[in-house]
């Protein structure tokens, strides 16, 4: 029937706009959130056999279908990186010791480098502003 040949064609439009945007997020890290990037790897995971080569060998189908699993794996590996990112800004312990630490020898190097400029200025200043 004409109408479920030109619902088919729908679907596969809208799926293909999804496929692009997939695509475009896996190749872009920042590009997406994660509760996109969770769509559209689940979308992707779901997809029963091919949708670009079922016309082609088996052979190409099958590279279609690992290829389509490799984006939906590496939308996965960004929101696991993304989410370990704000936990490494927010609360790991490491992290967070090695930014005081940092804090505490940049006030040292601060604090010397402005006691040798006053010794500078004293030893050779004779403006006595100070």
């Amino acid at each position: 029937s004409q109408y479920s040949t030109e619902l088919k064609k729908q679907s596969f439009a809208l799926q293909a706009d999804n496929f692009f945007r997939a695509v475009e997020c896996a190749e872009n890290t920042n590009l997406c959130k994660i509760d996109e990037l969770g769509k559209l790897a689940t979308e992707l995971e779901t997809i029963v056999g091919c949708k670009f080569e079922e016309d082609s060998s088996q052979e190409l189908c099958d590279k279609e279908i690992q290829d389509r699993k490799d984006v939906a794996e590496i939308l996965r590996l960004q929101i696991e990186l993304k989410l370990r990112s704000e936990f490494l800004k927010k609360d790991n312990l490491f992290a967070v010791d090695v930014k005081k630490e940092r804090d505490v020898e940049e006030r040292k190097k601060f604090k010397e480098a402005l006691l040798a400029n006053r010794e500078n200025l004293d030893a050779g200043s004779d403006l006595g502003l100070w």
